[in-house]
């Protein structure tokens, strides 16, 4: 560091002016990307359908239609990996849950990544299991089908900053 008339001042190397240069150019794309998504989500999206809303005041709810629409243009396809849960329907009938991981990838380059999961039951308003399914073998696929389209709208959120405009239903 240099000091003129005793302030200090920084001098840049050519390859910190070429770094700057650099942010100040992912910067702009940053914006450019905002603006295209902002519009392609005003364009495309239809309420109801790809998103809802719940509540007053809070960011519309992203169906995994809507975030298929999203991750299209960005040539995201989904990859996913059971973290937990069983693997096959339980023998007794049992509650189980089932967490996922979904990976976003362009070919083989990563674009973003979100967990999700689904239990095999739905509570009723008196505290009572309900099997989300009354076959067992039905029941774990739709819970794990459950689990990956958590997973998948989590991961669009993350991968393409449409969190901005929208949230996972909890």
């Amino acid at each position: 560091m240099t000091t003129v008339e005793g302030k200090a001042l920084v001098v840049l190397s050519q390859e910190g002016v070429a770094r700057i240069r650099d942010l100040e150019d992912q910067f702009a794309l940053a914006v450019r990307q905002r603006e295209l998504l902002d519009t392609y989500i005003r364009e495309r999206l239809t309420p109801g359908k790809h998103f809802y809303h719940i509540g007053d005041g809070q960011k519309n709810n992203l169906t995994k239609e809507g975030a298929e629409l999203i991750c299209l243009p960005h040539g995201y396809k989904p990859s996913y990996q059971k973290l937990a849960g069983p693997d096959s329907p339980t023998e007794d009938g049992s509650p189980f849950q089932i967490t996922v991981l979904c990976r976003l990838l362009r070919g083989d380059v990563f674009g973003g990544e979100g967990i999700g999961s689904a239990r095999s039951y739905q509570t009723s308003r008196i505290g009572e299991y309900k099997p989300r399914q009354r076959v067992p073998g039905l029941c774990h696929n739709a819970t794990l089908k459950m689990a990956q389209k958590s997973a998948y709208i989590a991961a669009t959120l993350n991968a393409t900053a449409a969190s901005e405009f929208f949230t996972q239903d909890m």
